[in-house]
């Protein structure tokens, strides 16, 4: 059953998707809230959240999206 997340686990995941892995995230938010949270739940909250990672093994920072000026 999914379950709805907590404001508290968002705002960890803001502020820390660019400092841990996601699997390092999942664990600590197991942690945190007594539940499981999968590695997969992790990851797509935060895309949804808009919070790309860089691509590469080990690599924690997040992707920035800089979009050319149009005026």
């Amino acid at each position: 059953m999914n379950r709805k997340w907590a404001e508290k686990d968002l705002q960890y995941i803001r502020e820390n998707a660019d400092n841990l892995k996601d699997r390092e995230l999942a664990a600590e938010l197991t942690q945190r809230s007594g539940r499981p949270v999968s590695l997969g739940a992790v990851r797509k909250m935060r895309q949804r959240l808009g919070l790309g990672k860089k691509s590469g093994r080990g690599v924690c920072a997040l992707k920035v999206d800089i979009s050319p000026d149009c005026s």
